[in-house]
């Protein structure tokens, strides 16, 4: 007998309409999922929370704008409603991290601890709403959870938004190697993983000058917009391919446990 698609939410901001765009165009698959989105962009997102273990938007836009992207009437989530969640984007910029960190790792003048890195990176992961909705549907036990924070800005752009001006204190970042950058991974997948969850770190292979995404995975009119946040389907792609293969080691583990 065949058994049932896995159950497949993806959970997001407006980052996840690249993931979409992915799927639409057969660019990954997602083979034994059956999929739904579930989310909001811009600040409607932000007036999305949740109470009493149930995550729902609150106010009638928001609420719209949710059902919109979802396509299948549901207006609330909780931890039972899936068997996987996947978390996407969801305002986790790690950038804002990476820039400075990796400008400290590279300086021997600016060096910090391990301890005081991990005691940065906890209290960065506490103030993202994402986040502690994860934590809240790892721990209950009754799903498993993924996370794939936001791209790190794409390079080379002249509106670099929220790292345009950072950049100016934090030149060094530039120069971080891929052990550098994993390193900072490794420490939040351990963070996510205390947690039950399981970190989709961005794949390094898309990342240049240090600290930043390949303009080959800018998002389609990303230099007249300005929009060096949001990536390309063929990035999200890569994420989606990421995700796949952490999903199957996860379950391969729960088997032979």
């Amino acid at each position: 007998m065949l058994s049932r698609p896995e159950t497949l939410c993806i959970f997001g901001d407006s980052h996840i309409g690249s993931v979409r765009r992915a799927l639409d165009a057969g660019l990954e698959g997602l083979d034994g999922f059956e999929v739904e989105f579930w989310g909001a962009a811009g600040p409607l997102f932000r007036q999305i929370d949740i109470r009493q273990g149930v995550v729902r938007p609150i106010g009638k836009e928001a609420e719209e704008v949710v059902l919109r992207v979802n396509g299948k009437g549901r207006a609330t989530l909780a931890p039972g409603d899936f068997d996987t969640y996947l978390f996407y984007g969801a305002r986790l910029r790690i950038a804002e991290f990476m820039l400075p960190y990796l400008h400290h790792l590279r300086d021997p003048r600016q060096a910090v601890s391990s301890a005081v890195m991990q005691a940065a990176a906890r209290q960065f992961l506490a103030s993202c709403r994402a986040v502690r909705i994860a934590r809240s549907f790892a721990a209950s036990g009754s799903t498993r959870v993924f996370f794939a924070p936001a791209p790190l800005m794409t390079d080379g752009m002249t509106g670099q938004g929220a790292l345009k001006s950072p950049l100016k204190d934090y030149p060094r970042a530039t120069e971080a190697t891929a052990a550098d950058r994993t390193r900072v991974w490794q420490m939040f997948a351990q963070l996510l993983a205390d947690d039950g969850i399981t970190l989709i770190a961005q794949p390094d292979e898309t990342v240049v000058n240090g600290v930043f995404t390949s303009a080959d995975f800018a998002i389609e009119g990303a230099e007249a917009s300005g929009d060096a946040g949001h990536k390309s389907p063929e990035f999200a792609a890569l994420m989606l391919r990421a995700f796949v293969a952490a999903a199957r080691r996860d379950g391969c583990k729960k088997t032979n446990d």
